[in-house]
């Protein structure tokens, strides 16, 4: 609430349009004519700032840091130095739009209101008498556009920088509409900056239903959330239980509960048994019906930890939503769920097994190149030190057992009897471990293949009974696909590698390649919360405790922002 008095603050000043009359909306109006008045004597004070800039040192304005120098400097010499916001109800217009940031998940208090409500202070008063200051109009000015343009940077890239998180992210960044200042210019003659802005948002469904949801939980949080359920053993459907009106009253609290008229019963009947798997199936837990220790703790986790998860990954969104082509494949780590968009609709989605929580599945994006047939496996050198070779020292037809040969420098086959298994270690072992095709094969019967600095690609497994497991953390950062080969043909459809050619190379046991004319992007992400099915969000657990550093991020002042970032990449 105290962030919001700020803007009501200001708005008591300069519009107050949200408190008082109509009258007092033209006397505000009235006041802010007065003050700009006199451009002729603000724009020689905005030059003199703009000018300061040109070394490249940071500024600072009633103690608000100016963030995009390059861009201010651009825009007001662009129009000639002279005042940005001298119309009431464009400038009404952009504040109320500052405001908005709340609703995205961000602080508006970063966007320079303590600044402002110093100088709009500093001059309440001004009645024409002829001796006011005109260097306050020019600092509002100021930090008033550094304002709108520092939520246009947020909008489109985040207030977090992720290569401070991940120095080897590689996701594109976003060019601003209008970034040499004439858009913003040609928005404030319109009136139009709030209506600008709205469409640097993330224009997709997901995004939408969480600010949605985080508008919904803050309000459920200033009632006092929704507290904690009563301690106890499990609850089984059919099951009665004095715990069960708390549950349907927390399920009822969250739009999670579909028979409202029986809050008070106390019995597990049918209907909220559907409501539970459903939550279960959300929050990533198995979708039994059991309320045990795990649904006891989802349902328990705090409203405000909800409303952080949304933050977080509403801000996830904005560092990759802007910059997607019609065509890709999209694996949600932490959902442990991949997809397939083509021509910007969903057409497939499969269950997928990860990396663990010390073989994390790193984040990136790279292109599909080609799908393998049959493929072999070679082992990579960390498992063969610290996985093979105590293995084959125990026993020595392991390799054999696993269909698996040996290389040397040059690729060739070494034959089991020419090593002694007895006296390997990791320092005298200079061989290579493949794997041939077949039935045990680790990457099953396909793979796909996207070059990166990793080895990390989407294959078969044979372990298929991991995928019945809720959370799916077990690989060593490869991602296992539960349907490998339906996603084949997805990729594959218009193409000669039709269902009846896949099957029949699978059966010749040869390792063959299907390529690609124009192979898809490739985003490998990591999102706890976003858009279950069509009409609610879902909250996975933080399997590699990614969210906390975002947070942090988020909830601290702005740091340094690269503007040159928002021009088109050289």
């Amino acid at each position: 609430m105290k962030l919001f008095c700020k803007f009501l603050l200001s708005l008591i000043f300069f519009s107050s349009s949200i408190l008082f009359s109509q009258e007092s909306i033209d006397d505000a109006t009235k006041k802010h004519d007065l003050i700009y008045k006199n451009v002729d004597k603000i724009q020689p004070l905005i030059k003199e700032y703009v000018e300061m800039m040109a070394d490249g040192s940071t500024m600072k304005i009633e103690g608000e840091k100016i963030y995009a120098t390059e861009v201010l400097k651009e825009f007001y010499k662009l129009n000639n130095y002279a005042p940005a916001w001298v119309d009431h109800d464009a400038w009404l217009d952009a504040f109320e739009a500052l405001e908005g940031s709340f609703e995205d998940g961000l602080l508006p208090d970063d966007y320079h209101m303590d600044g402002m409500l110093k100088i709009i202070e500093k001059v309440k008063d001004f009645d024409d008498a002829g001796d006011f200051d005109f260097e306050w109009v020019a600092k509002f000015d100021l930090l008033m556009t550094d304002a709108i343009l520092l939520y246009a940077y947020h909008l489109l890239e985040g207030k977090v920088d992720p290569h401070d998180l991940d120095i080897q992210w590689n996701f594109d960044y976003t060019e601003l509409p209008g970034g040499d200042g004439q858009g913003l210019s040609k928005a404030i003659r319109n009136k139009t900056v709030s209506t600008e802005l709205l469409k640097l948002r993330p224009q997709q469904a997901g995004y939408t239903m969480m600010m949605n949801e985080l508008a919904k939980y803050r309000e459920i949080a200033e009632k006092g959330g929704w507290g904690k359920i009563s301690d106890g053993g499990k609850i089984d459907p059919g099951d009665a239980d004095s715990r069960v009106p708390e549950i349907r009253k927390r399920l009822s609290l969250s739009d999670d509960l579909t028979d409202q008229s029986a809050l008070a019963s106390e019995t597990y009947d049918a209907s909220l048994e559907k409501d539970i798997r459903y939550f279960q199936e959300k929050h990533g837990l198995d979708s039994d019906g059991i309320i045990g220790k795990g649904t006891f703790g989802a349902l328990n986790i705090p409203v405000e930890n909800k409303i952080d998860q949304l933050r977080v990954n509403l801000e996830r969104s904005r560092w990759i939503m802007h910059n997607l082509s019609e065509d890709f494949i999209l694996v949600n780590i932490a959902r442990f769920m991949a997809y397939t968009v083509q021509n910007n609709e969903f057409t497939f989605s499969t269950n997928v097994q990860v990396g663990t929580y010390y073989n994390k599945t790193p984040v990136f994006k790279s292109k599909l190149k080609y799908i393998e047939f049959n493929p072999t496996w070679t082992v990579p050198r960390s498992i063969t030190v610290n996985e093979m070779i105590p293995k084959i020292k125990k026993d020595h037809d392991y390799l054999k057992s696993k269909n698996m040969v040996l290389l040397d420098g040059s690729g060739k086959i070494v034959p089991f009897s020419s090593v002694d298994f007895d006296n390997i270690s990791a320092k005298n072992f200079p061989y290579v471990i493949r794997q041939e095709p077949g039935p045990g094969n680790a990457l099953g019967e396909v793979k796909f293949i996207f070059p990166n600095q990793y080895s990390v690609y989407l294959h078969d497994t044979p372990s298929k009974y991991l995928f019945d497991k809720a959370s799916r953390s077990f690989s060593h950062g490869c991602i296992r696909t539960q349907n490998p080969l339906q996603l084949a043909e997805v990729l594959l459809k218009g193409t000669d590698w039709d269902k009846q050619k896949i099957q029949e190379t699978l059966d010749s046991k040869q390792t063959a390649r299907a390529y690609f004319d124009e192979p898809f992007d490739v985003l490998l992400l990591y999102w706890t919360a976003g858009k279950y099915k069509e009409e609610s969000i879902f909250y996975f657990p933080d399997i590699y405790k990614r969210d906390k550093p975002i947070l942090d991020k988020l909830d601290k002042e702005v740091e340094v922002v690269a503007f040159k970032k928002l021009k088109k990449k050289e």
